[in-house]
């Protein structure tokens, strides 16, 4: 069996992942999150896409959180960085809300929409004393 070599479009590693805040707070806080990436591949005009998506008893939710500024990064280490300035809960609905576990995606996305890596984040979502939580787990660690 021959060596069929790397798989094809870019190789991309994320080197690091800081989320912000760091575990446990509010489900309203701002979000922050900067990665350090590197690519073999030149990508040209590629954004960071970052969704929360959650599976209820009757269908998948997805909720557009944004993206950042496309930007054209050659070959090399690069470091991206998105915030939301806040989850509206009065938008999210009730179904959504009350699921435990949740999928915050961030997706490397070229021109054409083409999705060249996902690195993806579990939420857990819960109440107490009242006041709803969220804690995002960085994968990295």
């Amino acid at each position: 069996m021959e060596d069929e070599g790397p798989p094809p479009g870019p190789n991309i590693d994320v080197a690091s992942i800081e989320i912000t805040p760091a575990g446990e707070c509010p489900f309203e806080e701002q979000l922050n999150v900067v990665m350090q990436f590197s690519t073999d591949t030149p990508l040209e005009n590629y954004c960071w896409r970052f969704s929360y998506t959650v599976d209820t008893s009757k269908r998948r939710k997805i909720i557009d959180l944004g993206c950042t500024e496309y930007a054209s990064y050659p070959p090399g280490l690069h470091a991206m960085s998105f915030s939301a300035e806040r989850f509206d809960i009065a938008g999210v609905p009730e179904d959504v809300r009350t699921q435990v576990n949740g999928l915050l995606a961030a997706v490397l996305t070229g021109p054409g929409g083409e999705e060249a890596m996902t690195v993806n984040m579990v939420v857990q979502i819960y109440v107490r004393d009242g006041m709803l939580l969220r804690c995002i787990f960085n994968p990295l660690e």
